[in-house]
């Protein structure tokens, strides 16, 4: 049961910042920036939702060996 509950919300959790990174794409994409799929350049385009203190931090999380 515990097992199932990890896999559960660790799939939400995952999901969760994969929209959150989809949609600062999206906004640098729609402002017509060149490498908008470049985390650098997405930096700048954190969800609303996200507090300013977590979103450095998920970046660099990203950009770790363990994304590369």
């Amino acid at each position: 049961m515990f097992q199932l509950l990890i896999s559960r919300y660790g799939s939400r959790l995952r999901d969760f910042w994969y929209e959150a990174q989809k949609k600062a794409k999206k906004t640098a994409r729609d402002r017509g920036l060149q490498g908008w799929n470049d985390v650098v350049i997405w930096r700048d385009f954190k969800p609303i939702y996200i507090p300013e203190d977590i979103w450095p931090h998920y970046l660099e999380h990203v950009t770790s060996e363990l994304f590369t």
